[in-house]
């Protein structure tokens, strides 16, 4: 069954993932094209300036090389409406934007919260009723706010159409726990009965993935990459003052090879162009939560106190990867990806000097600990700009 807390801790998430950008002050206006003409007679003017040119001469190569055409159109205009023109994530992560996403997760939980109250304080009435039937009539409206949200609030289609998205989410975890047939059912399809948790992340993943094509949004794209960490058990929850990352210990190599069948897939597809403007609807989640996760997964891996479940170890890999990381930083322009995966792996090199060095004497760890640590922060202080966690 769906766990209503996290659905919620969904929506959390993606305050976390606006956040990082939402700081980004918004562009400049374009200063205006100057036009051919205006070109032309600069630098004939700084030809005759520079006594390249006699004053009859430059009157006689203006009036045979500058037209009247050349004063109406400006020079790159094109290239300059291009440029001018706001990227994905100017259109969506701004504080504007941000507080929009806040009040909607506020909606969601009024919404939530309302539907208890109301069978509560209707419970006579509302027992005459079947319950299916005004489960069906909320679901049908929030399924058609998701559809023909432009059709029914053109302003605010995308909001609306991201609350109504999450409604029917909350709508169908009722409707699993009011009929336990439901459940039943599902337990009895191969996927549910090996992976239940799995099973849920795969349709999640395809739900806001068909949302993030529709409605071109990188938000729904970042939900839909976080389903796919969750087909391999990765999560996060946040608690007051606790954030945890989570997974199944058992599943730890799917945990690394999983996200690096897809990481890989899409640093392909990203270098290539292949299907490249559908895909970066994507770009967040993979970027920061996949890569994320993938970190997590060898950095436990990698780590010198190995546990039960490691069958494996995982510290050549993560070298392996470092390298790799550091020639898609340099020759790829994947500075995100690289940058995330070697911060990781400067903290399971960390552990493996206290490992190595606490074990030798208390002493000796210590100083190493401290002389690592003195250098990293000298680099960062020198070096900081290359750790690139924002997209250009």
């Amino acid at each position: 069954m769906v766990n209503l807390r996290r659905l919620f801790f969904w929506g959390w998430m993606l305050i976390i993932s606006a956040g990082a950008f939402a700081q980004a002050p918004a562009p400049a206006p374009a200063p205006q094209a100057p036009t051919a003409g205006a070109i032309k007679t600069d630098l004939i003017r700084q030809m005759q300036k520079d006594g390249y040119l006699s004053e009859p001469v430059a009157r006689e190569v203006t009036g045979k090389y500058v037209t009247p055409g050349d004063f109406r159109q400006a020079v790159s205009a094109a290239g300059q409406a291009q440029a001018s023109e706001p990227s994905l994530w100017a259109k969506y992560m701004s504080w504007v934007n941000l507080i929009k996403v806040v009040a909607v997760i506020c909606f969601l939980l009024v919404f939530y919260d309302t539907l208890l109250k109301m069978r509560k304080a209707l419970w006579i009435h509302v027992s005459k009723v079947p319950t299916i039937v005004y489960q069906l009539v909320f679901l049908s409206l929030t399924i058609c706010g998701t559809l023909r949200a432009q059709a029914i609030w053109p302003a605010q289609a995308f909001y609306l159409a991201l609350f109504c998205a999450w409604g029917n989410l909350i709508l169908v975890a009722w409707m699993m726990s009011t009929y336990k047939v439901i459940g039943e059912t599902l337990n009895k399809l191969p996927l549910y009965r090996l992976a239940p948790h799995s099973a849920d992340c795969v349709l999640a993943m395809i739900y806001f993935g068909a949302l993030a094509l529709s409605y071109q949004s990188a938000i729904f794209g970042f939900f839909a990459a976080v389903c796919l960490s969750g087909v391999f058990s990765f999560s996060m929850m946040y608690t007051p003052r606790t954030l945890s990352l989570e997974f199944k210990e058992r599943l730890l190599k799917a945990m690394v090879f999983g996200h690096l069948v897809v990481l890989t897939a899409y640093c392909v597809m990203r270098t290539t162009g292949m299907q490249w403007e559908s895909a970066r609807y994507f770009e967040a989640g993979i970027e920061y939560y996949c890569t994320i996760a993938l970190s997590v997964a060898l950095l436990v891996g990698a780590s010198p106190w190995p546990f039960k479940a490691q069958r494996i170890h995982y510290m050549p890999l993560f070298i392996a990867l470092a390298i790799v990381a550091s020639m898609m930083y340099v020759f790829l322009d994947l500075k995100v990806i690289a940058s995330i995966l070697l911060c990781f792996f400067v903290l399971v090199t960390l552990e493996w000097i206290c490992y190595l060095g606490f074990r030798t004497n208390m002493l000796v760890g210590a100083g190493m600990l401290g002389a690592i640590l003195y250098g990293i922060a000298v680099l960062i202080e020198k070096y900081g700009a290359l750790i690139v966690l924002a997209p250009a």
